[in-house]
């Protein structure tokens, strides 16, 4: 039986309540990872819920899955930090179960149609595969994890009969609203409670990541709207100069660069033509300026995370 501890809990100032009452039940968790075991060998997958972190509980069991099968390869999702994102639960996969290696991964573009060929791609080559996949994700209804895209992808990675998923959410009556009929079968959970009433430490972790993309997921919302409603040229400038920050140029573009590149691709001609663009951008928050440290020059930049820049670029094919 696997031995838990409340260390990492009981070492804070603020004293642990309830210590010996909550040790206790996790050992009573623990005592049924044989009928777990058992429960995934059958087909099933494993939903873990109730009152609590589970993290303890779902680290416990990844170790005993894993001295009973020492070669299968383990993936750990973290559900509940604001900055996964479904290419990297990808490059997870694909580097536990040998398809990539780490160089290969980490060139993957982030846009959706790379990540959807990379997930065909990966899904494709574990059906050929024998090799033994456990994926735990914490908390699968993170809010990153909460989009049809990565709901669909982590359920096609469940029906697969060498992948088996072990996940964990706090309330198992909104969680399932997430899933249409054909996620859900593919999912094939068995759900188990396992309140453990242990403090949520570690997704507390990322309480201020989580408010500050809130407020981006606002302006990324209003980006859309007035993209939307700009030209067809001022939407495929904004498009050159998304291009360019996400190619490893996060600092922004100088005016002459970007006039450069808006010539060759034909799209304008004249400098009046993309300032006059360029001061809509910045009328409408789209686009800010910044002052390059090393020159005396201005940079326009998207003032965006990396993921809501690659949506934007999307809009404006």
């Amino acid at each position: 039986m696997k031995t838990f501890t409340l260390n990492k809990v009981k070492n804070k100032a603020v004293p642990v309540k309830h210590f010996n009452e909550k040790q206790e039940l996790l050992l009573k968790h623990g005592a049924l990872f044989p009928s777990w075991a058992c429960s995934l060998a059958e087909g099933f997958s494993l939903l873990l819920y109730g009152f609590g972190s589970k993290r303890p509980v779902l680290s416990a069991f990844m170790t005993y899955l894993m001295e009973a099968d020492s070669e299968a390869a383990v993936v750990e999702v973290l559900g509940y930090s604001p900055h996964f994102t479904m290419k990297e639960l990808l490059v997870q996969v694909s580097q536990a179960s040998g398809l990539f290696t780490e160089e290969e991964g980490m060139n993957v573009s982030g846009s959706k149609k790379s990540i959807s060929t990379l997930a065909k791609r990966i899904i494709g080559q574990l059906r050929k595969s024998d090799r033994v996949i456990m994926l735990f994700v914490n908390n699968i209804e993170g809010q990153n994890l909460r989009n049809d895209d990565c709901q669909g992808l982590i359920a096609k990675l469940a029906e697969l009969p060498n992948v088996y998923l072990v996940a964990t959410a706090d309330n198992a009556f909104v969680t399932p609203l997430l899933w249409n009929q054909k996620v859900s079968s593919q999912l094939n959970f068995h759900y188990y409670h396992v309140p453990t009433y242990c403090s949520y430490e570690d997704e507390l972790m990322y309480q201020d990541d989580i408010a500050f993309q809130e407020n981006d997921g606002r302006r990324l919302q209003a980006a859309s709207v007035v993209l939307s409603s700009l030209t067809q040229t001022a939407r495929t400038v904004f498009r050159q100069l998304a291009e360019y920050q996400l190619s490893d140029h996060p600092g922004g573009l100088p005016f002459s660069a970007l006039f450069t590149v808006c010539r060759e691709q034909l799209i304008l001609s004249n400098e009046i033509t993309l300032r006059s663009h360029l001061e809509e951008f910045i009328d409408h928050d789209l686009v800010c300026l910044n002052d390059a440290s090393h020159e005396n020059l201005s940079l326009y930049k998207i003032p965006l995370r990396t993921g809501d820049i690659e949506r934007l670029r999307e809009l404006c094919i």
